[in-house]
């Protein structure tokens, strides 16, 4: 009896090793775009724990059409969710902390006509047919300083061959520059900014969005420029 009790907990304890018959939970979201006429797509959410970012290019609304994403089934309800939504080309970032269950929240927009999204995790609900690319954020994309009086670092972890590009966009979505990164032996890219534009000219202060998109993947770092 006590050799099969053994053999029951090693069995067990691989079980959940692998995943197998842990509990999980269901997890989806719902756009509302309210009455932004020009369109709304929520370009990627991290969703923490554990986490991660999920590239949701194809998430989107217009006028007062609703829309759902269904994300993978997570370990456990988020604590934190931080969304990355685009419209007129300009990229707004959200967070939300200990959301809670079937309760809008509205999306952090410069007009009092911001959409808004909700999540939860009961049923099924219709799902979005799109890529979803899980990430790490903090190693795919890294910024240093977050405060720049001088010259930025960027570091980089690619999706896939091809250029590793990033856009530095300013408050209204405008790109201000593009920078080429270059691979190093790690297999990681760096670039540098030192607050000029494309023109060679200084930055106005203020607040600056660092993106990198490829391959379904998009990653959002937001950054202060001061002289």
């Amino acid at each position: 009896m006590k050799k099969r009790c053994a053999g029951m907990a090693v069995v067990t304890l691989l079980l959940v090793a692998f995943g197998i018959g842990k509990a999980e939970t269901d997890f989806h979201g719902v756009l509302d775009p309210r009455n932004v006429g020009s369109g709304t797509v929520i370009d990627s959410v991290r969703v923490t724990p554990p986490g991660t970012v999920y590239a949701t290019p194809s998430w989107h609304g217009q006028g007062m059409i609703l829309d759902t994403f269904d994300f993978p089934n997570l370990d456990a309800w988020p604590t934190k969710l931080e969304i990355y939504a685009v419209t007129n080309a300009i990229v707004y970032t959200t967070t939300i902390n200990n959301p809670k269950g079937d309760s809008w929240y509205f999306l952090q927009y410069l007009n009092p006509n911001a959409p808004k999204v909700k999540f939860y995790g009961a049923g099924g609900g219709p799902a979005v047919e799109e890529p979803r690319t899980a990430v790490e954020p903090l190693q795919r994309l890294t910024v240093s300083p977050s405060v720049v009086t001088g010259q930025m670092t960027v570091r980089l972890q690619p999706v896939g061959p091809g250029r590793a590009v990033v856009d530095i966009h300013d408050a209204v979505g405008n790109v201000v520059r593009t920078l080429e990164c270059t691979a190093g032996a790690d297999g990681r890219a760096t670039a540098t900014w030192n607050r000029e534009d494309g023109f060679g000219c200084l930055v106005p202060e203020g607040v600056y969005f660092c993106r990198y998109a490829a391959s379904g993947v998009a990653v959002v770092r937001k950054v202060l420029v001061t002289h």
